[in-house]
Order: structure tokens, then C-alpha cells, then sequence
């Protein structure tokens, strides 16, 4: 064995040389991995006992792709371009043994070997559009010649990860080993085969044609266009394939380098490294306390909140037992979980025998005392605090010592509930978004008293949920709904002021929200926000306040569940325009002397995001967010805010701040500073 570097080791066993990674915990394509790859090509080459050359990797994966520690840095040699083709012009045999996750840049290592094997269940995949990126080590070239350029362009386009076992129609993975072997063991052994029969080669896969197939290339754009909703880099790498189909490789990597680089300073992969980095920072906390570890879990409440929690919860391998104060709402809340995975089955996520043995874990009542054993309690009641209260003190009589007491609410005062029991340490929020089983953010929300113990056990739960758990403290509606409170209250305005709901809506999709704002509101049920804003005393400062939603609970608007709110819905949920709501807005306008202007779709998306970056700003500087980048986090996973565009906070860094102060003190003196209050864009800085 020669060690060349901390990273990469080198071996022989008989006839064959071994490059092996190990660099914890995902063997990312680090300098000195490059490194070592290209000296163990060059060293088993040049030893002529040596008839093949494999690469492997220890810990938990194969190549799982870039070095994030390297992101944002100049590049250095050698660059992966020619690592790649380095190992594909080896005149030696070189074997690829993949397991776990070979991704990016660690799968390009592998399409330039000559042979791939791999365990079962092993999944490779090119996400670089997931960063605003393409393949760029030959990935949108080698990969369509060797399973077509359908499946490549899908594979790209789309960032997606697909297991090894989906490739047995093609070439691409020569050799597929039981997950119970010995990888390693049977690598080798396979190799030997090889070597002992004297059929192995050289097959270079940047020698080979492209198949491109009848494949009508104006409608796959088109497709893909509509599901990049706006992101650049899946277009780009479309094209780039259509472009380089018949090229010779190097040509083609070539087109596909300057492609990449071009898109690497772009704004869009700006934004996604962003998130990227964001994201990993959020789990991140200073908590001193080991959490507890939770197995058991309760639920009050089986309406669709609570369904939702006990889903995600159950899909997670936790034990739930679910209390409702009647059978009948029992009932009705377990039928609800059934047909969630009814649902995974149907979509193809689950087996049906996973989702009976997952839901074998769930256990009903309608008796509290059946939560003595729980670990943590969740409570996704109606939204009332004297209701809240009244629960927290029998719970409080009837669970363990230690067990975790949590609070669903999106908006009450957290500290109210917390009073009422012994010890309130235990108490803390829990606030998971709808519908709770599919998004992904969850608020642990540290109230006045709330232990360490009990914030870092929610956040590792919130981590075995796969859940994106951002810790907050407590104001009316937390960060996430405190904010889209904010963005909401310019929408109502911005109606008053004489845009129609379709154009703000219109102007917010277009720009990348995954829906118009008046359109969710429909959707969610306008009483909701209603009903918790009349909760708080009415800000005398702003008679506009939130004016045009309260017309449409005046007249029973609801939205969709009365079939008419900002929109009118037919029978099968279709919406349309209705020119009565537009006529009770203008009516109530009208009321309020607000004179009546016209909207450029430019002007609705400036001023809503100068509400988001407004309180977003204040909330960070008042403590109810750790880092800015939360802000960002939340309003991605909780509100449809388009990741490419990286977040509210992202986007006021991308802005002048000279220019960004001066609209802050134009909409100040259009209305008041108590609207618009001063903000302290020295911490964007």
C-alpha cells in the first residue's frame, strides 16, 4: 500500500490495483481527491503486473460529488474536466464500484470508467440543476451514450436521482450485487473474472455515438420549460445536449464547460448555493442539552392538522396515539391518515406492506390519560387560548415527568399556554405548516421558560421527519405567518389602491411564487387569517388593514369552501374571476376615500418583497430568528417562495442599498412609518 495523500490510499491485490477514497463523510471531489484519482490512474498504468484498476470508496457512499468547503473558491488543478478524461484514456481497465449515492461530479468519475458495478439500491444521478448548474465534467455527454438521450435529458434536466436497478435495459451498470455481499469482495471478485477469462477492455464511453431516436426535441423543450418554472439551468442543459448529440466528446465537453461557467456567475446559482448553504445552517443550534429520545407520540386533535402530523409521524417509524373527543371524529381523522397512504402507495413512494406496517403503529382515544406513556405531545386543536390553556392543564396531570408538551398554534402566545402548567420548561411549539405530512418546514418555537432538553429533542425530531426545522421565538405569528402577515397586508392594500385580484396574482406567479397570494388565501379559507388577526387589537394607524378579505367574510366568502372568496369555483374547483368580489373591494375602497391608480406587475412584486425584507429585517434584529438566512429558509419550505430566487433576504442583497433605502422612504411617506418603520439595512451589508 502506498498512502499518497490523506485521502486517497492506494492497493494491489494480484492482478489488480485499488484506488480508494476516504474522505468522511460523502468522499466529495476535494483537490486532493482529484488528485489522488489522476497519480492512481498514472501509477497502475505504468506497473505491468497490473491488468485492471478499481475505484472505491470507504465510509457511507461513493462519489457523492463537489467539495462544499471548496464552493466559492478559485478552482484548482486538475480540474475535474480532465480527471475524468484522464481516467476514460487509462490504457488499463478501470472499474467503478458504486454504493449509496453517486452524485454530480462522482458520477462523471464514473461514466469515464470503463465498467460500473454496483449494490443494490445504490442510486446515481447529474443534480447540478439544483445549484443553477449544468454537468460539467462531461456529464450531458457521456451519460446519452450510454442510455439514450431520453432518459439523459429527463436525468439532467430534472436533477433527479434514479437506482441502479432502472438501468438493467442499458449498459450503463455492467454487474448489480445483493445488498447483504460484501461489496468490496465481490468487486474484486468480479474483476478477477474478468481478468481470468480475458474478455475485460477497454470501453470507453466518449467513443461511442449518440442515440438520439425519433426524439422530437421541440416538444421535450417545451415540457421542460413548463416544470422549470422560470430556472435557467434546465433549458441551458437541454440545449447543450441537443447541440452536442452528434460532436465528438471532447467538442462536446467543450460547448458543456463554457455552458457550465457561464451559468456559474449567473444570479440563479448564485441563489441556490445560497440555499444550499442555508439550509445546513438552519439544523444548526446552541442548545446545550442532549434530546430525549422520543418512540411514542401523541396527538390531540384528528381534524386535517392533526391528521397530517400523525402522517408524517407515522411515516417516520414513531408509535402515535391519537386522541379526538368523539368516536366519530376518531374515525373520521383515521380515515383521513389511511387514505394518505393510500395516496404514497398509489404514487408508487411506498409498498402496500410498508404502509400497513407503518400505520400498525397507530393507536387511538378518546381519553388523555392514554398519553401516561408518551414522549412528546402535540396539540393541533381549534385556535382559541382559553381552549389551549384548558388542555395544556390536563395534560399536564396526566403525561410523564418529562414528556414534551407541544403546541401547534400558528399564531397564539405560546408563553399564555405554557403558564398553566408545572413545569413550563416542557413547553415549547411545534408549528408545523399544511398540509403537515407533505410540506417540509417546521417552527420549534423557544417560549419565555422552554428548556434546551425540549428544543433539541423537537429539532431532532424535526430531523427524522425530514422536516426543515428552523428554531423561532415568539410574536404574533411567529416568523413565518408574523411575515406573511406583512406581504398579505400590501396585497390587500395594493387592492384598494385599484389592482384586480388577477393581475397581482398574475404578476406573483410570473415572477416564480408558487401561487398568488389571494388565490392561497382561497384556498386556505379567508376566515382563517381573519379570525386570528381579530384575535389582536385592530392597528388604528392603517384603516386599510386587511379591509378587503374582511368584505369577503362579511358577504360568506370564503374561499373554495364556499365556492366563492377572491374567486368564484365551479363544481370541480375551477376558478374564475367573479366581478362581485372586484366590486366589493372597490366598494369598500370607495368607503375608505383610497383613490384608485393602476399597477405596472414590476411595481406589485417590488412592493410585496419590500414587505417581506422589512419585517423579515426586524425580525432578526428583535431575536425571534438566529441567523438572517432562516428568514429565507421559511419562506422557501413554507410560503412557495421560488427557490432560484433564494429568499427575501437574498434578494435585498442583490439590490443597491442606496437605491433599497430610498423606496423604503418613499412607500414611509406615501403612508407612515408605523406601515413602513425604519429598517437597518446595515445588517444586509
Amino acid at each position: 500500500m502506498a498512502n499518497e495523500n490523506s485521502q486517497v490510499s492506494f492497493f494491489t491485490q494480484g492482478k489488480i490495483g485499488i484506488i480508494e477514497i476516504n474522505y468522511p463523510p460523502v468522499n466529495a471531489l476535494s483537490q486532493q481527491v482529484r488528485q489522488g484519482l489522476v497519480e492512481g490512474v498514472d501509477k497502475f498504468n505504468q506497473d505491468a503486473d497490473i491488468k485492471a484498476i478499481v475505484i472505491r470508496c470507504k465510509e457511507r457512499t461513493f462519489i457523492a460529488g463537489a467539495d462544499i468547503k471548496e464552493f466559492g473558491k478559485p478552482p484548482t488543478v486538475p480540474f475535474l474536466p480532465d480527471v475524468v478524461n484522464h481516467i476514460e484514456a487509462s490504457e488499463k481497465p478501470v472499474i467503478a464500484s458504486l454504493f449509496g449515492t453517486s452524485l454530480g461530479g462522482g458520477f462523471e468519475v464514473a461514466l469515464a470508467c470503463h465498467y460500473r458495478v454496483a449494490q443494490k439500491g445504490a442510486k446515481v444521478g447529474l443534480p447540478e440543476v439544483n445549484l443553477g448548474l449544468i454537468p460539467g465534467a462531461g456529464g450531458t455527454q457521456r451519460l446519452p451514450r450510454v442510455v439514450g438521450v431520453g432518459k439523459a435529458l429527463a436525468m439532467v434536466t430534472q436533477g433527479t436521482h434514479v437506482k441502479v436497478e432502472d438501468f438493467v435495459d442499458t449498459n450503463l451498470i455492467d454487474e448489480i450485487f445483493e445488498i447483504e455481499v460484501n461489496l468490496n469482495e465481490q468487486t474484486l471478485q468480479y474483476v478477477e473474472s474478468l481478468i481470468e477469462s480475458g474478455s475485460i477492455e477497454v470501453k470507453r464511453l466518449g467513443f461511442q455515438t449518440v442515440e438520439a431516436g425519433s426524439l422530437d426535441w421541440d416538444a421535450e423543450i417545451a415540457k421542460i420549460s413548463k416544470k422549470a418554472r422560470g430556472k435557467e439551468a434546465p433549458l441551458v442543459a437541454a440545449d447543450v445536449i441537443r447541440k452536442t448529440a452528434e460532436l465528438p466528446i471532447l467538442e462536446g465537453m467543450k460547448i458543456e464547460r463554457e455552458a457550465f461557467l457561464q451559468l456559474r456567475e449567473s444570479e440563479q446559482s448564485a441563489a441556490l448555493r445560497y440555499v444550499f448553504g442555508a439550509e445546513k445552517s438552519s439544523a444548526k443550534h446552541e442548545l446545550n442539552a442532549q434530546p430525549v429520545n422520543v418512540e411514542s407520540v401523541g396527538i390531540v386533535g384528528a381534524g386535517n392538522m392533526g391528521s397530517g402530523i400523525a402522517t408524517a409521524f407515522l411515516n417516520a417509524g414513531y408509535t402515535v396515539n391519537l386522541v379526538e373527543q368523539t368516536e366519530d371524529a376518531l374515525r373520521a381523522g383515521i380515515s383521513r391518515i389511511t387514505k394518505n397512504f393510500e395516496s404514497n402507495v398509489k404514487r408508487g413512494r411506498m409498498t402496500q406492506e410498508k404502509a400497513d406496517n407503518l400505520l400498525a403503529g397507530l393507536t387511538s382515544s378518546t381519553e388523555y390519560a392514554s398519553f401516561s406513556n408518551c414522549d412528546l405531545v402535540i396539540e393541533a386543536i381549534f385556535e382559541d387560548i382559553e381552549v389551549k390553556k384548558s388542555l395544556f392543564t390536563q395534560l399536564d396531570k396526566v403525561v410523564k415527568p418529562d414528556c414534551i408538551l407541544a403546541t401547534n398554534t400558528s399564531y397564539l402566545d405560546i408563553d399564555q399556554i405554557a403558564s398553566v402548567v408545572v413545569d413550563p420548561g416542557r413547553v415549547i411549539g411545534m408549528h408545523f405548516f399544511s398540509p403537515a405530512h407533505i410540506m417540509k418546514l417546521l417552527e420549534v418555537v423557544k417560549a419565555e421558560k422552554s428548556s434546551d432538553i425540549a428544543l433539541a429533542t423537537a429539532m431532532t425530531v424535526g430531523k427524522k421527519l425530514r422536516k426543515m426545522s428552523v428554531l423561532v421565538g415568539v410574536c404574533f405569528g411567529f416568523a413565518g405567518n408574523r411575515m406573511y402577515t406583512r406581504y398579505g397586508r400590501e396585497i390587500q392594500q395594493m387592492l384598494l389602491e385599484g389592482a384586480s385580484i388577477e393581475q397581482i396574482d398574475k404578476a406573483m406567479t410570473n415572477w416564480g411564487m408558487a401561487m398568488g397570494p389571494l388565490a392561497v388565501q382561497d384556498l386556505s379559507g379567508i376566515d382563517i387569517g381573519h379570525n386570528a388577526r381579530s384575535a389582536q387589537p385592530f392597528p388604528e394607524h392603517d384603516p386599510g388593514y386587511f379591509r378587503a378579505a374582511a368584505s369577503m367574510v362579511e358577504q360568506g366568502r370564503l374561499g373554495r369552501k364556499t365556492s366563492k372568496g377572491f374567486y368564484i369555483y365551479d363544481e370541480a374547483g375551477k376558478a374564475s374571476s367573479d366581478p362581485e368580489a372586484t366590486r366589493l373591494i372597490k366598494s369598500k375602497a370607495q368607503d375608505l376615500g383610497i383613490a384608485q391608480k393602476s399597477f405596472t406587475d414590476n411595481e406589485i412584486v417590488e412592493r410585496a418583497l419590500l414587505a417581506l425584507i422589512s419585517e423579515g429585517l426586524a425580525l432578526y434584529k428583535e431575536g425571534i430568528v438566529q441567523r438572517l438566512s432562516d428568514i429565507d429558509v421559511i419562506w422557501l419550505h413554507g410560503y412557495g417562495f421560488p427557490r432560484h430566487k433564494g429568499g427575501p433576504i437574498f434578494q435585498a442583497r442583490q439590490k443597491d442599498l442606496a437605491d433599497l433605502s430610498g423606496k423604503f422612504d418613499e412607500l414611509r411617506a406615501s403612508s407612515s412609518e408605523l406601515i413602513w418603520p425604519a429598517v437597518d439595512l446595515t445588517l444586509i451589508d
